[in-house]
């Protein structure tokens, strides 16, 4: 703990100004926020450790570190420091100038510096109540003004700090332990057009064609780069804010992570972030809780994103096409060959052509049991049956041994085709292994509906796909987020301390076997829901994984005091 919290903010303060033009004497009429940092404050970042400390079973982890601090600072801790309020960053902007700030509650700056001065550096009295630090990169000047400690790159600055510095916060401090805002909509406008031209410039350097590239599938190519390139170029105009934010909840047992982003009213961007509200499946049966892992997607495609894929699908055929010019095929076979993969595309390109994505996905993993469901909207499903059972056909006809692998119109069930595989399995290595999940033979299931696609896997294929389709044709349009995932941490570790590569066996099995005392609390989830204007990205982690988090910093830091540490 070499640096305290307080050096890394004024190095954050130093990084603001090194890249940008530095501050200069301007007024402080017409500044805009452009990045704000928050942090919640000493005592909440201490509370946080005792919180991972008592799940581990190492309730003296915060003492311990407080301890080390001491150490540190010849047993006075950070005198002067008040530890209940929040610390933040600011970089503003005037369209030409980027005025920095940075700071800290205190009840009394000068002890606070003279704890720090063997790790930030000395205070020397610039005059009018300020100090000077000298960094390795440039200096900084550090006043009090009220119960507040201002760090800003040039003294004239810290006239211009205001005197109640947590209105910029906007409330981060309260909903985050550590979070980074940045107002993208105040970035000025040179810089934005800096942005894209170097986007530009990147662009122009890949968009050469190809030794083996035809002009069909240079110039397909070349269309998708200039969307892509619009696009991004659009929404760097549109956005209005980022933001990512980190917290521990002690009471709810979890920490996370939001990621949001929000684009300005009115524009394109809005207007796509819009389409993912009010997202509804009818894929809601692969969301199994007792699944290793579950997944579902579900909402409404911008035409922005729309011509991009379709442009991007039409690059794959022209690229597919030309390479079955290349098999060796007789003439015969090269047109069956096209008609296929052009009827394949071509239900691709309507299913994206609809605007709608919805689907499902998800592994059952256990002792004896491998198992993988999927399932998705199709825009014409007699259409890709077709092509399935004509691709069947043409398999048969090289090798009839496939009759005895591929069973088509197996079953039906719920108005879906079942189409049954059996694959032997192949022999190797972890072959003794894998047959107890899966079984001597490999069942795979492909189902097609009217509009769906399904594809199972892995023992008790059919089983499993039939429970998946009934509970979703149970709950038609179900409302859920645009997107959703989540990981159960302790089944895969099991997994991988049975099937793993042999260093990463006792690494799994510790966290397994921690897990297991987790009470199914174990999982990371990923969710995606709509905001006003943008959309939020939350990751969050359970207690049981926080637990076995903080047992591993038990043996990088162990509880309780140091030797010959001062007392409290």
């Amino acid at each position: 703990m070499r640096k305290t919290l307080l050096s890394a903010l004024a190095v954050a303060v130093l990084l603001g100004t090194s890249s940008v033009c530095p501050a200069q004497n301007s007024a402080s009429e017409g500044l805009k926020p452009l990045v704000t940092i928050s942090f919640s404050g000493y005592d909440e970042l201490f509370s946080d450790i005792g919180f991972i400390g008592k799940l581990s079973d190492n309730p003296e982890l915060s003492k311990g570190l407080e301890a080390m601090l001491k150490m540190l600072t010849q047993g006075k801790g950070l005198t002067g420091l008040d530890t209940k309020r929040p610390w933040g960053a600011v970089i503003e902007t005037d369209g030409q100038n980027f005025p920095v700030h940075g700071f800290v509650p205190v009840t009394e700056l000068k002890p606070l510096l003279e704890v720090l001065g063997p790790h930030i550096g000395e205070a020397k009295d610039a005059g009018d109540g300020v100090f000077e630090i000298q960094t390795q990169a440039r200096p900084v000047f550090v006043k009090q003004k009220g119960d507040w400690a201002f760090i800003c790159p040039t003294k004239e600055a810290l006239d211009k700090v205001p005197d109640d510095p947590t209105k910029v916060l906007g409330g981060l401090n309260e909903k985050y332990d550590l979070a980074v805002r940045v107002a993208v909509k105040n970035v000025p406008p040179p810089f934005r057009q800096m942005l894209a031209a170097q986007l530009q410039l990147g662009a122009q350097a890949g968009m050469q064609q190809m030794p083996d590239e035809s002009d069909e599938q240079y110039a397909i190519r070349t269309k998708v780069a200039k969307q892509m390139l619009e696009q991004t170029t659009t929404v760097i105009n549109e956005l209005d804010s980022m933001l990512i934010g980190f917290a521990i909840d002690s009471e709810a047992g979890t920490s996370y992570l939001d990621v949001e982003i929000t684009a300005l009213e009115g524009t394109k961007t809005a207007e796509g972030f819009a389409k993912a509200g009010g997202a509804k499946t009818n894929f809601a049966g692969f969301l199994m809780p007792e699944a290793a892992l579950t997944a579902n997607w579900s909402g409404k495609l911008a035409d922005s994103d729309i011509a991009q894929s379709k442009a991007a699908i039409e690059t794959m055929r022209a690229k597919a096409l030309a390479e079955l010019d290349n098999q060796g095929l007789s003439d015969e076979e090269t047109k069956q060959a096209k008609q296929l993969l052009d009827d394949l595309m071509d239900v691709i390109l309507k299913t994206i052509e609809s605007g709608t994505i919805d689907g499902g996905a998800a592994l059952m993993l256990g002792s004896d049991t491998l198992t993988l469901l999927a399932g998705g909207y199709l825009a014409d499903g007699a259409k890709l049956e077709k092509v399935f059972k004509d691709l069947v056909a043409l398999a048969k006809e090289e090798d009839p041994a496939v009759a005895d692998v591929v069973k088509l119109d197996a079953e039906k069930h719920q108005g879906v085709s079942f189409h049954a595989l059996t694959l032997p399995m192949p022999p190797g290595p972890d072959t003794d292994k894998i047959v107890p999940l899966v079984g001597e033979q490999l069942n795979a299931v492909v189902g097609i509906g009217e509009k769906e696609v399904y594809l199972s896997l892995g023992r008790d294929a059919a089983a499993k796909l039939k429970e998946a389709i009934d509970k979703s044709k149970a709950a038609p349009g179900k409302e859920v987020p645009p997107m959703q995932l989540s990981v159960a941490v302790g089944p895969i570790a099991k997994f991988v301390a049975q099937m793993g590569e042999e260093d990463a066996r006792p690494i799994a099995a510790m966290i397994a076997a921690a897990l297991e005392q987790a009470g199914g609390k174990d999982h990371v989830t990923l969710v995606s829901t709509p905001v006003e204007r943008g959309v939020k990205v939350k990751l969050e982690i359970e207690e049981g994984i926080l637990k076995v988090l903080g047992s591993l910093s038990k043996q990088a830091v162990p509880g309780g005091p140091p030797p010959g540490a001062p007392g409290f």
